[in-house]
């Protein structure tokens, strides 16, 4: 027993420890002057929350089992047994195991097709379930044959390393274009109130409805006009200004704490110096969230370069790569027969999402967060 009691003792003072770092650090980051080591101390803290709380329990595990199944026997004593709640649990678990296989199988397939070899996805051989899920031998040889196929299918000689330098350029020169313009029209819509900005904020999202295809053909037909077809602009251009990023953004400023500006006024600020001191600080966490969002729609946005650009030009990217593999098909030279390399094209597509993938699964909780919270502040006072 005063062992137990010496656990408990040691795990509660752990978690105090644990989370009195946390507050450290967040009144750190609020007292931070400079948004870049905000930034970086945003990032600390959320590695610090991700993996301090498992190294607690990891430390903590025998003591941890002890008190779970001491709650066990409290909840059979008061009659709450196990099999009175395992059909609901047993049904949830089952809609989510269905919904992850959904979701996975594809990418799984991907990967395990860009494995094999192609004489294990000829499509004239028949296969067993177990050879289509998993490959007979794994080897890298797709991977180092599919930048020659890349290079036989490129109509100007262009490579797979050009293809995703301009994914990545052009990515991020479009999401910093539209991420400033993006903050400076939110900042414009909160600072600027006036009776039309219901109106405003109606007709902002009423173009939200619209679909991107919808406006497609007006895009093409201003890009022709300006002479702008074929060109980095017509990329870049004709997204700064994205109304959904607008939106979060003016949600974001909305939800400060209105005594900020009353304080920044008495202490002699402008609302450029608020703007720039005090509230893109605040605002950092949905700043990095609309950064995140709009890099992943700018890399894997395939529509509009593939109807924009044509087959000379020197600012393909990795979807217009990928969409011309799809469609290609040829001759095997040792065998002269039709053939559909679909493991070189899975090889392909797994690279060219990967970086997406990373992407996300590190930032997922900033883009969460960003979402979700609106700002560093709940209260407007």
């Amino acid at each position: 027993m005063a062992s137990q009691n010496l656990s408990r003792e040691k795990y509660n003072f752990q978690i105090s420890n644990y989370e009195s770092q946390i507050e450290k650090k967040e009144e750190k980051i609020i007292l931070s002057n400079n948004w870049f080591n905000a930034f970086i101390m945003k990032i600390s803290l959320f590695f610090f929350i991700k993996f301090s709380l498992k190294w607690i329990n990891f430390k903590n595990f025998f003591y941890l089992k002890k008190v779970k199944k001491i709650q066990k026997n409290t909840l059979r004593m008061s009659g709450d047994v196990w099999y009175k709640n395992i059909a609901p649990g047993l049904l949830n678990w089952t809609i989510l195991l269905v919904m992850f296989v959904i979701t996975i199988f594809p990418f799984y397939w991907m990967l395990i097709t860009s494995f094999k070899s192609y004489d294990e996805v000829d499509p004239t051989k028949t296969r067993t379930l177990w050879e289509l899920l998993w490959p007979k031998s794994w080897s890298l040889e797709t991977y180092k044959n599919m930048f020659n196929f890349i290079d036989s299918v490129s109509s100007d000689s262009i490579s797979f390393q050009r293809f995703f330098l301009n994914s990545f350029f052009i990515a991020i020169l479009s999401t910093l274009t539209q991420l400033i313009a993006s903050i400076i029209g939110g900042f414009a819509i909160y600072n600027w109130r006036t009776k039309i900005n219901p109106l405003f904020m109606m007709i902002m999202f009423s173009i939200m409805m619209v679909p991107g295809e919808a406006m497609l053909l007006g895009r093409y037909i201003l890009m022709v006009q300006l002479n702008w077809t074929n060109t980095l602009m017509a990329l870049i251009i004709p997204f700064i200004g994205n109304v959904f990023t607008i939106y979060l953004m003016s949600n974001a400023f909305y939800a400060l704490n209105r005594d900020l500006k009353r304080a920044a006024k008495i202490d002699g600020l402008s609302s450029f110096q608020y703007f720039l001191k005090i509230a893109l600080p605040a605002i950092s966490a949905t700043i990095i969230t609309a950064f995140i969002i709009s890099f992943i729609e700018s890399w894997n946005s395939v529509l509009w370069p593939v109807t924009i650009m044509r087959d000379n030009s020197e600012w393909k990217t990795i979807p217009i790569m990928l969409w011309k593999m799809m469609q290609t098909s040829g001759l095997e030279p040792e065998l002269q027969v039709g053939f559909n390399p679909i493991n070189l094209k899975m090889a392909a597509s797994f690279i060219a999402i990967l970086p997406m993938l990373v992407v996300f699964v590190v930032f997922n909780k900033f883009i969460i967060n960003g979402l979700s919270k609106r700002g560093s502040s709940s209260s407007k006072g």
